[in-house]
């Protein structure tokens, strides 16, 4: 099937084991009309020379070898830059998935029926266990913290009636180019997590909407990672999701909420931080504390990314927060 052309960003470090079942789900699409940008962040496992000698002779298929791990952030927005200008919708799409064969076709038949829709997602399943679901949509609370719709349930249709969520999986999140160039792309300061978030809080400001696509089905390895134990992994997960979680209430909420909602939290967040400094959890209470003094020494980078938020801002908090869950503790 030939259609409007879709652009297929693919971030890769390390992870030359899942890009072959990636790949060839990808080019065995009923859906003709794409290429692959694949953004390497400087593998160390033979990812960039896997592809080019087994790849070498797609043309769909063109590969980006950074010098450094910028991480998934930067590196989509890297990706988003070697993509044809003429693609109406880009797919950002986790390099350890697997997409069924009409995934695209469905994504887009949907995109191009409804304008309105700003960001897209398709119902995700975990690749180790393919009726399990790893997220059918995003869910996002008054104080800014988020939930996989339907999360590590085995999926019966319970969620196939769904059409719109707060947020989309970055794992496998279609964006159109239009709105790519009047609100931007992904936050390169967040590294990793909550960046599509922001980006779909954003789309959501700029008076779009952000759809869940259940018909459409993909399978994620990284729905069966468990939270890290090693000492240095939690620093690294806990410090880069509070920082970006603080920075996303910064940057998109009114001030009136950001006193209502963000400064609670904050201290919500000191507390766990003396508690968990006493019960000796070292590495999750200095994540903690690192997160504010990020905030604290990048405030005027903050508040300039708020500028922009503010000024493409076409609906008020009040309209957005009736999407939002309300908190319950």
């Amino acid at each position: 099937m030939m259609g409007p052309r879709v652009s297929v960003v693919i971030v890769n470090y390390n992870g030359l084991r899942f890009l072959e079942t990636c790949l060839k789900s990808l080019l065995d699409s009923t859906y003709k009309d794409f290429e692959i940008i694949l953004v390497d962040g400087d593998s160390k496992d033979g990812s960039v020379e896997y592809l080019e000698k087994k790849f070498s002779k797609e043309p769909r298929l063109k590969i980006v070898p950074l010098r450094r791990n910028y991480g998934p952030s930067m590196s989509r927005n890297i990706g988003y830059k070697y993509t044809n200008p003429s693609s109406e919708f880009i797919l950002f799409l986790d390099n350890d998935t697997e997409i069924e064969d009409d995934c695209l076709e469905k994504i887009v038949e949907k995109m191009k029926n409804d304008a309105s829709i700003g960001a897209a997602q398709p119902k995700i399943r975990i690749m180790s266990d393919r009726k399990k679901i790893y997220a059918a949509g995003g869910i996002v609370d008054y104080y800014g913290r988020t939930w996989h719709l339907g999360s590590d349930e085995y999926d019966h249709g319970q969620y196939d009636s769904a059409s719109e969520t707060f947020y989309a999986q970055g794992a496998a999140i279609i964006v159109r180019r239009s709105i790519i160039e009047k609100i931007g792309l992904f936050d390169p300061a967040y590294f990793i997590y909550y960046d599509e978030t922001d980006l779909c809080w954003r789309i959501w400001l700029a008076g779009y909407k952000v759809s869940v696509i259940p018909e459409v089905v993909v399978y994620h390895y990284g729905g069966g990672v468990r939270r890290p134990k090693d000492p240095r992994q939690e620093y690294f997960m806990f410090f880069h999701l509070r920082k970006n979680h603080l920075m996303t209430m910064f940057k998109n909420y009114s001030l009136l909420n950001i006193f209502k909602y963000s400064l609670p939290f904050q201290v919500r967040m000191l507390l766990i931080a003396v508690r968990w400094g006493l019960s000796r959890k070292e590495a999750k209470a200095m994540a903690y504390y690192k997160a504010f003094w990020w905030i604290l020494t990048h405030i005027g980078l903050i508040v300039r990314r708020r500028m922009f938020v503010q000024k493409i801002r076409k609906i008020s908090d009040e309209e957005l927060m009736s999407k939002m869950k309300r908190p319950t503790s």
